[in-house]
């Protein structure tokens, strides 16, 4: 999962809410935060542009809920 999906959350933005700021459908949007889904260079763009954040730390690879990190036992 990646940290926009945590950061749209923390907001309390709905994917609609998102598809208005950017114009990228939802079903898209929900398969780019999954990861399932690969980002180009203008989405990236225009999302950080809506979250007024680098693309850098929106695009970092987070642990879901759930899912345990190395080491933590």
């Amino acid at each position: 999962m990646l940290y926009l999906r945590q950061e749209r959350q923390r907001r309390g933005w709905s994917l609609t809410q998102l598809t208005v700021k950017t114009g990228i459908d939802s079903a898209a949007l929900s398969k780019i935060e999954r990861g399932v889904w690969p980002c180009g260079p203008e989405w990236r763009r225009r999302i950080s542009e809506a979250f007024d954040m680098p693309e850098d730390a929106l695009f970092q690879e987070v642990p879901s809920r759930g899912e345990e990190r190395p080491g933590n036992a």
